[in-house]
């Protein structure tokens, strides 16, 4: 009764506070007051209230009255308004006050109070707003790792639209980080719960994600098809803000194609947008940045400057660490451009600090580029050749075979995929028809087969046996070849290294004295075509680089030297083999190359090395002509036999499938401790 009463009485109370023509200082003040002379529930409800009317206000200290109502909510049990409020606060910093690391401080300092909170909904919007405060912080594996934790618990919650935030905003992460292929499931994962849910907004910001992923790739068509549709939509509904970016990207797009033209022309399309929907006002300092120094590099100083100075008044209002960067971007450019070179190695060495500490691998490169670029200018080849190093070995992480070609290879997979499950769906219903011929003739095939097999069964047994020690006296001996053949290779690459090649090297050095250059470049061509034989008989690469970086040269190789396309997946394996044993599996892989380039003319050469449980799984495909695996085992064919050798030497299982005009499928499974 006494609740029931104090109930009613608060809501006339708040009715009558709201009815009045105050100020919000004074309504403040009046909340205050009633908070100041109640106590506990009540006192609670009104501290909530008082924070609804502070809301994403920091001039009435909306950060301190949030934080005492969710410590009192907690102190009083009441977990749900302490979550909705501790919500609020978190989307305020990360969103509002632009204070991301103190949201991540504060959901670290407030969660463990909450664990006896059963609302699923609420878990995934914590962890949502978190994960961007970690994505805003430059902590990108910690982004994704929250945005995982907002799935699980959107779906058990059945919340779809928070679902498919957390799957949007972690595709983003994802391809900064280069995972690419889990990047492109994410963001075609939001993409069905945004056409389910009729969002056209999100589902415009998820083909905006996979156009960016494509073009990352390199896949500008499928970029520019992806783009093109969701640019359509966004035209037809007026949807200024998304399609600010969609240009933007386009833009980008040009600029890595080399279409300034094309590239300043979408940028501009960019920034009419903005200037057509205020709520993206501060996406206007990076379009201008982009603007400028497109002009910049163009060699447009006078359009550059024009740009950048619309750019420095945004600068001089807010020194904001992202207005900062990019008013740096641009005056290093325009520095360089100038022949400032000294200030554009200053501003060039600020906007690559900049970079790194947002972790963007991509942008990292362009900014070593950059200071490369104004070295070479100053004539200081040895820090110019030091950046360009750097930007290199980015440059070859992002290009790795692996991160480039997974998109597709999940593309190969999944038609893969639904291939075998129409055909197994087709064998099913076979089965089906031919069940009840078979029963009819059970009867009597049992039968026969009893009496078979009581005359046959000791002859079988016997001759099993027989088999079976041969079989092993065969493997002993093919496996002792194949040991004495890698001794003796390396004998003879040992031999040819230190002898052969020692002895044409002394013999290119005299003719280089004696100027006889025919003899050099003879000696020369002896000298390296020595070495590959050596390489060949044995892979020294392998003792330097080890197993796992060894395999993935191999195909990088092949996939830089030859019209296939290759696609690599493979963890680290180098601490399960011993040295012999890496060789061995070296020679496998080595063996499955040069079939494919031998025999099966194909287009496409997919290597999957997987570490599960204790198993490392292997998976190597190719699209070629194929051939028919019985006639092959029975013309004796040494590659296969030799292969599936090296692999019993490891104690593991090979099993191949290949069928003419439909490829080679080879599958290995190596039991690890």
């Amino acid at each position: 009764m006494n609740k029931a009463f104090l109930h009613i009485t608060f809501i006339l109370l708040t009715a009558n506070v709201f009815a009045q023509k105050t100020s919000i200082e004074e309504k403040i003040a009046q909340f205050n007051t009633k908070i100041e002379h109640t106590e506990k529930g009540e006192r609670l409800q009104w501290m909530d209230s008082l924070n609804r009317i502070v809301f994403e206000k920091p001039a009435f200290n909306y950060d301190t009255i949030a934080r005492q109502t969710i410590a009192f909510a907690i102190e009083l049990d009441s977990l749900p308004l302490a979550s909705k409020n501790l919500t609020d606060l978190i989307y305020y910093h990360v969103y509002i006050g632009g204070s991301p690391k103190e949201a991540i401080s504060l959901f670290h300092f407030y969660t463990p109070k909450l664990k006896k909170l059963k609302n699923d909904y609420t878990w995934a919007e914590l962890y949502l707003y978190t994960g961007d405060g970690y994505t805003f912080s430059h902590n990108l594996d910690k982004a994704i790792t929250f945005y995982k934790k907002a799935i699980q618990f959107g779906i058990a919650s059945k919340k779809e639209h928070i679902v498919a935030l957390a799957r949007l905003y972690m595709g983003f992460v994802l391809t900064d980080t280069g995972k690419f292929a889990e990047a492109s499931l994410s963001f075609k994962g939001a993409s069905q719960i945004y056409t389910k849910l009729k969002d056209t907004t999100n589902l415009l910001a998820a083909k905006n994600g996979l156009s960016i992923l494509y073009s990352k790739n390199a896949f500008y068509k499928e970029a520019q098809q992806e783009r093109a549709e969701a640019i359509t939509i966004a035209q037809v509904s007026k949807n200024y803000n998304m399609l600010i970016p969609l240009y933007a990207n386009a833009a980008e797009d040009y600029k890595r194609t080399g279409d300034r033209v094309k590239q300043i022309a979408y940028l501009k399309a960019s920034l009419a947008a903005n200037l057509r929907d205020p709520k993206m006002n501060y996406l206007k300092a990076p379009l201008l940045a982009a603007i400028a120094n497109a002009y910049a590099e163009s060699d447009s100083l006078p359009l550059a400057i024009k740009n950048f100075k619309a750019l420095e008044a945004i600068y001089e209002k807010d020194k904001s660490e992202e207005n900062t960067r990019h008013y740096i971007d641009v005056k290093k450019t325009l520095s360089f451009e100038q022949k400032a070179y000294q200030e554009a190695l200053a501003y060039g060495k600020t906007f690559l600090k900049f970079q790194k500490e947002r972790k963007k691998t991509e942008d990292i490169m362009l900014a070593e580029k950059f200071l490369a670029k104004v070295y070479n200018a100053l004539e200081d080849n040895a820090a110019s050749n030091e950046h360009l190093v750097h930007y290199y070995a980015i440059k070859d992480s992002i290009a790795n075979v692996q991160n480039i070609k997974s998109l597709a290879y999940y593309q190969t997979l999944y038609e893969t995929e639904k291939r075998d499950l129409k055909i197994e769906t087709q064998n099913s219903n076979i089965d089906i028809l031919h069940l009840e011929n078979k029963n009819k003739t059970q009867i009597f095939l049992f039968s026969a087969l009893a009496l078979l097999l009581l005359f046959g069964g000791l002859n079988f047994y016997r001759s099993f046996i027989h088999a079976k020690k041969r079989g092993i006296a065969q493997k002993v001996f093919s496996q002792k070849l194949i040991k004495t053949q890698e001794q003796e290779r390396t004998r003879i690459a040992k031999d040819l290294h230190d002898g052969v090649g020692q002895q044409i090297t002394l013999l290119k050095m005299k003719a280089q004295k004696s100027d006889q250059i025919e003899f050099v470049h003879l000696a020369h061509n002896a000298l390296e075509e020595v070495r590959n034989i050596s390489r060949g008989l044995y892979p020294v690469i392998l003792a330097k680089l080890g197993l796992t970086e060894s395999i993935e040269q191999l195909l990088l190789t092949l996939d830089e030297e030859t019209d296939l396309f290759v696609s690599v997946e493979i963890d680290p394996i180098d601490s399960y083999f011993n040295t012999t044993e890496s060789l061995n599996f070296y020679r496998f892989i080595q063996e499955s190359v040069h079939n494919v380039l031998k025999h099966a003319e194909a287009k496409t050469f997919i290597v999957t090395i997987l570490k599960q449980n204790h198993v490392i799984n292997v998976f190597i495909k190719d699209n070629g002509q194929g051939f028919e695996v019985s006639k092959r085992i029975k013309q004796s064919s040494l590659g296969l036999k030799t292969m599936a050798e090296r692999i019993s030497m490891l104690k593991g299982s090979f099993m191949i499938k290949s069928k003419k005009t439909e490829g080679t499928t080879i599958t290995v499974q190596i039991p690890i401790k």
